[in-house]
């Protein structure tokens, strides 16, 4: 039996490179694709280097996993940018940016990846944020990125739940990821302020392990305390 493959974005730092590893772990074939280079080396890991806020890229890349890497039996979309500030001092590119890499990349892999998560019984999972849960002052446009990403996958698993395909979401609050580096905050060094990728990776173990009668539609995790630090923009 051939081992399974899971396609995820965003492994080159964070939440995606211990997505990646955790599943590597367990004996999947993982591809990564980022717009950085990867640091996997690990075997069963390929990393396909891709800019996801092109769609046109985003199109072809999905479309090379499936000639040759073969049938998909995971697709989880991590991958995501966020700019905060108040709105009208985003630019033009920034605003862009987010709506097509925290969204519309997700719809065009699914689109892409569909038939064959389908053919696998497979999973579609959607890294969000608690952003998409609440009203976020300084990051409306971030935040309306992942309500709409929630928003997609809560109306595709209706769509396609016949079919045995399964759609999740994970919506984590603050995470201890390089996410943060080039912001004006970041958590608080106590341990209790921030999630680390690794469960979030372990979460999703946890999610591809179900049965196929009942899925976990959604799952929204969220650090013990929640404690931020200012940076100025020298620090950040």
């Amino acid at each position: 039996m051939s081992r399974p493959l899971a396609v995820v974005t965003g492994t080159s730092s964070g939440i995606g490179e211990s997505i990646a590893r955790a599943l590597l772990a367990i004996d999947w074939r993982v591809v990564g694709i980022s717009r950085r280079s990867a640091s996997l080396t690990l075997n069963g890991y390929r990393h396909i280097e891709a800019d996801l806020s092109n769609p046109t890229t985003v199109m072809t890349t999905a479309e090379t996993i499936l000639r040759e890497e073969g049938q998909i039996t995971a697709l989880i979309n991590n991958a995501g940018v966020g700019y905060f500030a108040p709105h009208e001092e985003l630019s033009t590119d920034q605003i862009q940016e987010m709506v097509l890499s925290n969204l519309l990349a997700p719809l065009l892999l699914s689109k892409t990846c569909l038939r064959s998560i389908k053919s696998t019984n497979g999973w579609i999972i959607n890294i969000a944020s608690f952003s998409a849960h609440e009203r976020s002052s300084f990051g409306a446009t971030y935040a309306a990125t992942k309500a709409g990403l929630k928003h997609f996958g809560d109306s595709l698993f209706e769509e396609v739940r016949k079919s045995g395909a399964k759609v999740v979401t994970i919506s984590p609050d603050i995470t201890r990821t390089p996410f943060y580096d080039d912001l004006p905050f970041a958590p608080e060094d106590d341990p209790l302020a921030a999630i680390e990728p690794k469960l979030i990776a372990d979460t999703v173990l946890h999610i591809l392990s179900q049965g196929q009668n009942a899925i976990i539609s959604e799952i929204v995790m969220r650090p013990q305390r929640l404690l931020l630090k200012k940076r100025s923009r020298r620090d950040s």
